[in-house]
């Protein structure tokens, strides 16, 4: 059977950690890093999908900790759970890499010959990870994600996990503040949200793009700091993609009375 579509493929896997053994109360973390460019023709000039993830990992530890840390990293990229992380990677280039033939190549064909169309299928898709100290016993895990897959603009979005270093456990607003909180803590982002847009009141917020159809909520992407919790909004979560990415945060004198103490 003749194949519609050739594929350039440049793939490296880099991989870069420490070689000593982890202390007590840390997670030490490697990186897999993966390029590949996949052509939507044989033609040398074809558009093509441009994938370039670096995605930092557990390698060394307590097995029971690198699963747990591991796992919620792919599930949080990669939508998949108890899956290794280089399969987790190789499993979403091969998505990606069989979405783009299958679904523009038959698109491309009727608009090769027109040049301001070409734009529409130069996809990418950009991961990248890092890791911060937070709170005491905290490590935020970052992921800067960046996709263009056709329209009007790409998508830049940052998420985050919050580890536990002794358990790997993820920690959620939840295991840190105290039953019934969110009330109190709506009200305070809403104030941060009005200090960073300038605004006096909910019906200023409204008239520049803020919370137009929703009321103010705290952030699945929030980083536990040693100063208090930073919330991150990406474009179109509570306000239009043209107010780009907010981040609120919450210093700890505000969160003094929601705060758990230890042992509750």
């Amino acid at each position: 059977m003749k194949k519609s579509a050739t594929l350039s493929l440049s793939a490296a896997l880099i991989l870069a950690g420490c070689a000593s053994m982890p202390t007590p109360g840390q997670l030490t973390f490697d990186t897999l890093s993966v390029e590949k460019r996949v052509l939507l023709t044989a033609d040398t000039n074809s558009p093509a999908y441009d994938m370039k993830l670096n995605v930092k990992y557990v390698k060394e530890g307590s097995e029971d900790v690198r699963k747990v840390v591991n796992d919620a990293i792919t599930a949080k990229l990669f939508n998949t759970h108890n899956v290794d992380i280089h399969m987790a990677v190789d499993s979403f280039i091969k998505e990606k890499t069989n979405s783009y033939i299958n679904d523009m190549l038959p698109l491309y064909k009727e608009d090769m010959r027109s040049i301001d169309k070409r734009p529409i299928y130069e996809h990418e898709v950009s991961i990248k990870t890092n890791t911060k100290d937070g709170m005491e016993g905290i490590v935020t895990y970052f992921i800067d994600m960046y996709t263009f897959e056709g329209g009007a603009h790409g998508y830049n979005q940052l998420l985050t996990l919050n580890f536990d270093k002794s358990t790997g456990k993820t920690v959620t607003l939840d295991d840190v503040l105290v039953p019934g909180y969110k009330v109190k803590l709506n009200d305070l982002l809403q104030k941060a949200l009005m200090e960073k847009a300038d605004c006096k009141d909910i019906n200023e917020l409204h008239d520049k793009g803020y919370l137009f159809s929703m009321e103010m909520y705290p952030s699945n992407n929030f980083v536990l700091a040693q100063d208090g919790i930073t919330f991150i909004y990406n474009p179109y979560e509570i306000a239009p993609y043209a107010l780009g990415r907010i981040e609120l945060t919450v210093s700890n004198a505000d969160l003094e009375q929601l705060r758990k103490k230890k042992g509750d």
